[in-house]
């Protein structure tokens, strides 16, 4: 059973972070070692001289060698004990060694098919038709899925011969993995809301909630088209501080050109599994690509388009409005993974979000446009409900999609005014206020979110921009070489499940700092391609200089969010006490 071999669909990838640890099939050549154990004390052991000259290459097995090799296939190295690798373990044989040399945002082109087979000029490759490891109509793409929509299109239906070599285990377990998550594509829902309160008395709020899949490329193109559409001032995204360098500084095309690079180099069996293990990895290395570079790209296109827009009236306010990654992790491993589709932690997340929606509106912001996940979008309504908003409008994304439903006219419907003197309107939006603070306790120590100002935005922008124009794909990938695991080392301390300690030689001089690692440790993006995208250890650094700049806050107070927004970043936080009397 799967389950035997590290193989087991439990916490699938698309849904949890799912590891390929332990993925290796070790066997154990008891008979030979005994064996050769009591032949050790002899100058030439008997049955390794045998084993030696078994292995050795033959004149015609070197002619035939060659001429696979110049036909465009590669001969792998067999190991008895392991199934066949392709090539050399630093080295990628799925990729030209002359696309290295070239920019990272040039798409990477693979030389095999997910089958190892050499693709030749004029082959037909089909990228996410349903697997099978015939050719009757076409080579199968090694590429990385772009979105779930292509992961799905390649197993949601597979050849009878890859579920036969699969199981019917590990087919009842995919198979129910991929329905959970393709049901989310129908709560992709859009709702549109007003909002009343404010200080300025000066109309309502209109508020337009998205929910999306995460790794869905329909969602990224939605989310883009709803803030071309509607034209925000404020723009709500379900990110955190800790997630901007990965999602808002690194380009798209670097995150396809790593995938693509790993799903590649993954053909070429690099970790010698036997034939069934490796169709099993490959479905969940395209799992654990989605996780690691497709997911949250939706919001990243949204900013991106936000970026764009021309200015307006009132300067533009991005908010980061999730909960920290770090929180979520830490809760993550005390609790277990159940902790986080609990009803208390969705509510606690959309409580947050709606929090930087409200304190957006509260600074003046008329047209605010917020994305969230498909699971956050009816507790986010929820508490934006009980801090006064009233629902108008609600349509289904496909409407969207087929222009049977217009963004642009759901979002004026949350501007109309209603009938009354104005001084009608400024007391109805006073009380709104006060409803929501109390609801949302707008005034307790807990920031409203993380926010940035058009600076901010455009200085993360110009590093996306850098980053594209200056590095080459050797600089945004490369192979590594086995740490060392210190087990002696680790017993000298007390850390939590899952942390993780340096070893003795860590603080040595000269140790090159260890990069961000994929694919079982055999890939990593150097340390100094993290530090320029302020990523992994390198994204407080960012957020510090951000908060530095006076290109972002961690606003506690409506007033002090306010007065930011409005280039009053030296104020004192304990005049805003006192500034804060519009808010009474």
């Amino acid at each position: 059973e799967t389950s035997q071999h590290g193989a087991s669909f439990h916490n699938f990838g698309i849904f949890q972070h799912m590891s390929r640890r332990g993925g290796h099939v070790h066997f154990s050549l008891g008979l030979s070692l005994l064996l050769g154990w009591g032949l050790s004390f002899a100058r030439v052991n008997y049955w390794q001289k045998q084993w030696d000259a078994s292995n050795v290459y033959k004149e015609f097995e070197k002619r035939r060698m060659r001429k696979h090799n110049e036909a465009g296939y590669h001969v792998g190295y067999v190991n008895n004990q392991e199934g066949v690798q392709l090539g050399k373990d630093d080295e990628n044989v799925a990729v030209d060694p002359k696309a290295m040399e070239q920019l990272a945002k040039e798409p990477v082109v693979l030389r095999l098919d997910r089958s190892g087979r050499a693709i030749k000029e004029g082959d037909k490759v089909d990228g996410f038709m349903p697997w099978s490891l015939k050719d009757g109509q076409g080579l199968h793409s090694a590429q990385a899925p772009k979105g779930w929509e292509d992961f799905y299109a390649r197993y949601g239906k597979m050849d009878k011969g890859v579920e036969g070599t699969l199981g019917p285990r590990a087919i009842t377990e995919l198979q129910s993995n991929l329905a959970q998550y393709d049901g989310k594509d129908d709560f992709r829902v859009i709702r549109t809301l007003s909002w009343a309160g404010g200080v300025d008395g000066g109309g309502p709020t209109s508020i337009m909630l998205i929910g999306m899949g995460d790794m869905s490329t329909r969602s990224a193109r939605l989310a883009a088209r709803a803030v071309y559409e509607v034209q925000p001032s404020g723009l709500m995204v379900e990110l955190c501080r800790e997630r901007i360098g990965k999602q808002l500084v690194m380009p798209r095309e670097h995150k396809e050109a790593v995938a693509n690079y790993a799903r590649g180099f993954a053909t070429t069996n690099p970790h010698r599994h036997h034939a069934w293990l490796h169709h099993l990895d490959n479905i969940q290395g395209d799992a654990e690509a989605l996780n690691q570079w497709t997911k949250g790209q939706p919001y990243g296109d949204a900013v991106q388009e936000f970026a764009s827009q021309p200015p307006g009236p009132i300067p533009r306010l991005l908010c980061l409005g999730d909960v920290r990654s770090s929180t979520m992790e830490r809760l993550q491993r005390e609790y277990g993974n159940e902790s986080m589709t609990q009803e208390s932690t969705r509510s606690s997340r959309a409580r947050q979000m709606a929090r930087g929606i409200i304190s957006m509106a509260a600074g003046g912001h008329k047209v605010i446009l917020a994305l969230m996940d498909t699971d956050h979008l009816g507790p986010v309504s929820s508490w934006l409900e009980r801090a006064g908003a009233r629902m108008l409008a609600v349509a289904d994304a496909s409407d969207i999609e087929s222009n049977r439903e217009s963004l642009n006219a759901d979002i004026k419907l949350g501007l109309q005014r209603d009938k009354g003197s104005p001084q009608e309107a400024q007391i109805q939006a006073s009380k709104g206020l006060a409803q929501a603070k109390y609801a949302l306790e707008l005034d307790s120590p807990v920031p409203l979110g993380f926010f940035l100002n058009e600076e901010g935005i455009q200085f993360l922008e110009h590093r996306k921009r850098r980053l594209l124009q200056l590095t080459r794909l050797k600089d945004l990938v490369r192979h590594t070489e086995k740490r060392k695991h210190w087990e002696t080392a680790e017993e000298l301390y007390v850390v939590l499940p899952g942390d993780k300690i340096p070893g003795p030689e860590s603080n040595l001089p000269g140790q090159e700092p260890v990069g961000l690692r994929f694919e079982m440790d055999r890939l990593e993006i150097p340390d100094h391609y993290l530090r320029d995208a302020g990523m992994e250890s390198y994204a407080d650094d960012l957020w510090q200089n951000l908060l530095a700049s006076g290109q972002a806050v961690e606003a506690k107070d409506p007033a002090e969010l306010t007065w930011w927004a409005a280039g009053a970043i030296d104020v004192e936080a304990e005049n805003m006490q006192e500034m804060a009397w519009e808010y009474q």
